[in-house]
C-alpha cells in the first residue's frame, strides 16, 4: 500500500511540473526502474510553446513540415546518445523499447510530450551493496530536468540512498541486491516428490497384487482339474 501511494505521489508531481512548466524551456522528465535483470528508464521530453517550433525543426530533419518515422526515430538515437547509464562504475548501454511522440498542436500548445523508453540489462538483483548513476546531458541550452527513481516492485532489490545534482541533469541511487531465497521450497519440493513415489508405489503394489491373485487362482484351479 505504502509504495503504491508513493508511486502515485510521484506521478502527481510529475504531471504537476509538466504542466507548470516554463513556457520558453524544454522541460525532460526521467523515471528509473530497476529490475533484477536490467533498468528501464522512462523520458517524457515537453517542449513549452515558445520552443515547440525550434525542437520541431530539430525533428523535421528535411524541412516539410512533417514528422516521419524515419526522423522519430533519428532523434530518439539522437537523445539516446546524450544520455547515460552506469552500474557499479561501469558504462551499461541503454537500447530504445518504445518511441512515441505527439502531434505538432500538442507541441505548439506546450502540451505535447516525446515519450521515449530505454532499457539496459545489467544483474541488479546480485548479491550486495551497488551504485546506479544515470546522467542526461540533452540539449543543456534549453532543458529543465527531473529524475525520479520508483519503489522496486521486487523483494530483491532495496534502495538505501538516493542524490541528484542541483539542476537534476544527474542522479546516482544506492542499493542492495538480495537474490530471492528457494530455500523455502526445499521441503515443500521434497514432500512433493515423495507423494509422488507413494502414488507411484501404490499404483504398482495394487497392479501386483491382482497379478499374485491370478497366479493363486490358476494354481487353486489346476490343482482341482487334477485332482
Amino acid at each position: 500500500m505504502r509504495r503504491l501511494l508513493f508511486c502515485l505521489l510521484c506521478a502527481c508531481a510529475i504531471r504537476i511540473t509538466a504542466s507548470a512548466h516554463v513556457l520558453d524551456q524544454y522541460l525532460q522528465v526521467a523515471q528509473i526502474a530497476l529490475a533484477p535483470g536490467g533498468a528501464r528508464v522512462e523520458l517524457r521530453l515537453t517542449p513549452g510553446a515558445q520552443v515547440a517550433d525550434r525542437i520541431f525543426a530539430l525533428i523535421d530533419a528535411d524541412g516539410d513540415g512533417h514528422i516521419s518515422s524515419a526522423e522519430e526515430q533519428a532523434y530518439a538515437r539522437r537523445v539516446l546518445q546524450d544520455v547515460a547509464l552506469e552500474v557499479d562504475g561501469r558504462r551499461a548501454p541503454l537500447a530504445l523499447s518504445r518511441v512515441q511522440f505527439p502531434s505538432r498542436r500538442e507541441m505548439n500548445e506546450g502540451v505535447g510530450a516525446i515519450r521515449l523508453g530505454l532499457a539496459a540489462e545489467a544483474a541488479l538483483g546480485a548479491a550486495g551493496a551497488h551504485q546506479l548513476s544515470f546522467r542526461n546531458d540533452h540539449l543543456p541550452e534549453l532543458g529543465v530536468y527531473m529524475v525520479n527513481a520508483l519503489v522496486p516492485a521486487t523483494s530483491e532489490i532495496k534502495i538505501s540512498g538516493q542524490a541528484r545534482d542541483p539542476l537534476q541533469r544527474e542522479m546516482r541511487l544506492s542499493f542492495h541486491g538480495a537474490p530471492a531465497d528457494t530455500s523455502g521450497l526445499r521441503p515443500w519440493t521434497g514432500a512433493l516428490m515423495l507423494c509422488l513415489c507413494m502414488a507411484l508405489f501404490f499404483s504398482r503394489w495394487k497392479h501386483l497384487r491382482q497379478y499374485l491373485r491370478r497366479r493363486n487362482d490358476e494354481r487353486i484351479q489346476a490343482k482341482k482339474t487334477f485332482s
